[in-house]
């Protein structure tokens, strides 16, 4: 899916919420670094993973290697900690800061320690003060299934961040509010579909973020449905059956996994 209004070799982009419009050029060689504690399930560099996906439609836009700052699974201890000699050194255009469960379990702790918030607040004074473009994104694990009442223990830590948005006049991607817009989409039963949408889902709005329109982004959404690998499904069979799939496999000239997915690509939809 080709993004043409992200990128070319000098455009003006208007920022979301939180960036005053001007001349911010997004070229090869520029950087977005990614800062994270949330808890994605699964790999975020995996085939459906938001950062291989986000990493994809900016390199065929023009900025090939844009993802190479990276601190995943942080607490935002570890982020402070880390921000001056792997981010700021590093010099990205911007940072996307995703505070999440790392600080603190979901299930357990309703409200937010002070450190949470103090971490937070030193991390964007350092990439302000560097003048990295700072996006700010809430943790869509706060509401657990949909069919029951909302999980209230991440509440007050996505109120946090939105204040600490509002606060310092950054972007703010209300990821959670995104989730709970689609829950026929994102049912909240731990499935792999909701797993991988929840990556698309992120993936689309960091590029509605950067300038990307909304037809856009919905048919790089629709576009990101058919991605091979986004869902493993690693059949249970004997071991003679797997035998027999790997003799089936090398016959027709395929590696196991190739095969097996041009065989369920034969399943007809319904």
């Amino acid at each position: 899916m080709k993004i043409q209004t992200i990128i070319t070799t000098s455009i003006a982009l208007m920022m979301g919420t939180g960036f005053a419009p001007g001349e911010v050029a997004i070229k090869d060689g520029d950087k977005i670094a990614v800062l994270s504690g949330q808890s994605f399930e699964t790999y975020g560099w995996g085939p459906g993973g938001y950062m291989h996906l986000l990493a994809d439609e900016l390199g065929k836009a023009g900025a090939r290697n844009a993802l190479t700052i990276l601190l995943d699974g942080q607490t935002t201890g570890q982020l402070l900690e880390r921000v001056d000699r792997e981010v700021i050194a590093n010099k990205p255009v911007y940072a996307l800061l995703i505070p999440g469960t790392r600080d603190y379990n979901p299930f357990a702790q309703k409200s937010v320690d002070a450190a949470f918030t103090a971490n937070l607040q030193a991390i964007i004074g350092k990439l302000q003060a560097a003048h990295i473009k700072t996006v700010l994104v809430t943790s869509y694990a706060s509401n657990s299934n949909l069919a029951f009442a909302a999980n209230p223990n991440v509440a007050e830590h996505n109120d946090a961040i939105r204040a600490l948005a509002k606060e310092h006049g950054l972007a703010l991607i209300d990821f959670v509010k995104v989730v709970d817009a689609e829950p026929k989409i994102v049912p909240f039963d731990g499935s792999l579909t909701a797993k991988a949408v929840v990556h698309q889902m992120l993936a689309g709005e960091v590029l509605r973020t950067l300038g990307v329109g909304d037809p856009q982004v919905a048919a790089c959404r629709k576009a990101w449905l058919d991605i091979p690998g986004a869902i493993q499904l690693p059949p249970s069979v004997s071991v003679n059956t797997y035998a027999k799939l790997q003799a089936a496999a090398q016959a027709s000239g395929k590696d196991l996994a190739s095969y097996m997915t041009a065989v369920l690509q034969t399943i007809p939809a319904e």
